[in-house]
């Protein structure tokens, strides 16, 4: 070997040691920034609280305070939801609870779903155009480490000016990602950030994109703000059918009942009655603590049912909780029973004209906040 090939190897060689150097280094800087950003410099913010129903307005949506908490205080996660007339009807979040999986990364195109006002955003601007396929591939690796909030994913078409979801078939300059800042489980941790910052971090780095971190300290202020407005509108109504003293509602009977009324069975042990869009309008539940079973049904004799509207989630018109009483009073005449409140005193009129005001009241407070309710943004924030 002639001497100017030895010097060309060796030249070579620390060209690509310091191209390592470089990419080690980078990769330094960015851990040591994050851990910085994202270091816990004080005690968790998620201190003991929960919602709590006023006793004196039936109906009434959950008080931000509660037994030996403060305004102040953060709420403790995860959220509770508040039935207004029945406070031993089934939990959602209890029957038949399954074991949180991480989110899904869809890979079909549609319409921006993420918003400053539900989402800790974050963007990555890449030199060279990088194909929806390769921000679908980071996405889905993303979102098998076990995150435990949902993200979602956007690129920026220059011809529509718009965001949209990675299309596999075009090429972005510009990308986002967005962490929720708050759902029924609570609001998003400081732990939350930090690794879903950490994440995107190896992202950018793979792109070979610029990332643009947003103040992560307003991020959980958002999140815990956010999530103390959703306990104050997170409220479900609940009206009860029960059967005479010593007698019992045949499954049979219900169930012949709920699907003559276009209701569905669901996993969570309940039937729901959707309207054409896929937006639950009200649902039925079994009284007693035992959730329904399809396979159970026809040996099931329960001293109870309860017909519930799950009021974020619900559509806001007028029609919905219409819908949603004479569903109740059909109940009451098919099975034979009374309907009532959890006191056992019969519904009258009046308590459900002022339920009714209630109810119009948390959609306007919703809507003021740009949420609708039973919209694409509630039904995240109400999951």
């Amino acid at each position: 070997m002639s001497d100017l090939q030895l010097g060309l190897l060796v030249i070579g060689i620390l060209v690509v040691a310091g191209v390592i150097a470089y990419n080690k280094w980078q990769e330094l800087r960015l851990h040591r920034k994050a851990q910085a950003d994202f270091g816990s410099r004080h005690q968790d913010a998620l201190l003991g609280r929960g919602g709590l129903a006023d006793p004196s307005v039936p109906g009434a949506p959950p008080r931000a305070g509660g037994p030996g908490g403060s305004e102040s205080e953060p709420r403790q996660s995860p959220r509770a939801i508040e039935h207004t007339l029945v406070d031993d009807a089934p939990n959602p979040e209890t029957a038949q609870a399954e074991p949180q999986q991480p989110m899904p990364v869809s890979a079909q195109v549609g319409p921006p779903v993420l918003e400053e006002i539900v989402d800790y955003i974050v963007s990555i601007e890449c030199p060279t155009a990088t194909s929806g396929a390769e921000i679908l591939r980071q996405a889905e690796t993303l979102a098998h480490e076990a995150m435990r909030r949902p993200i979602h994913w956007e690129a920026f078409d220059p011809t529509q000016g718009e965001w949209e979801q990675p299309n596999p078939q075009r090429r972005y300059r510009r990308v986002r990602a967005g962490m929720q800042l708050a759902s029924r489980a609570g609001p998003a941790t400081e732990e939350d950030l930090g690794a879903f910052c950490l994440a995107l971090q190896e992202v950018s780095l793979a792109l070979a994109g610029q990332l643009d971190l947003p103040d992560p300290e307003d991020a959980m202020r958002r999140a815990t703000e956010l999530d103390r407005f959703c306990a104050d509108v997170d409220v479900q109504v609940g009206l009860n059918v029960v059967a005479a003293d010593g007698e019992t509602f045949p499954g049979t009977k219900i169930r012949a009942l709920a699907e003559s009324a276009g209701m569905q069975y669901g996993r969570d042990g309940r039937f729901h009655r959707l309207n054409d869009s896929g937006a639950e309008i009200f649902g039925l539940a079994n009284l007693e603590p035992m959730p329904f079973h399809a396979e159970t049904m026809r040996s099931l004799a329960t001293q109870g049912v309860t017909i519930f509207l799950d009021v974020p989630r619900a559509p806001p018109a007028a029609a919905t909780f219409r819908a949603y009483v004479d569903f109740a009073r059909q109940t009451e005449h098919s099975l034979g029973g009374a309907l009532v409140d959890d006191n056992r005193k019969p519904i009258n009129q009046a308590a459900l004209d002022s339920i009714a005001m209630q109810l119009e009241a948390i959609h306007k407070t919703m809507s003021a906040r740009g949420i609708t309710p039973g919209g694409a943004l509630a039904l995240r924030l109400f999951s």
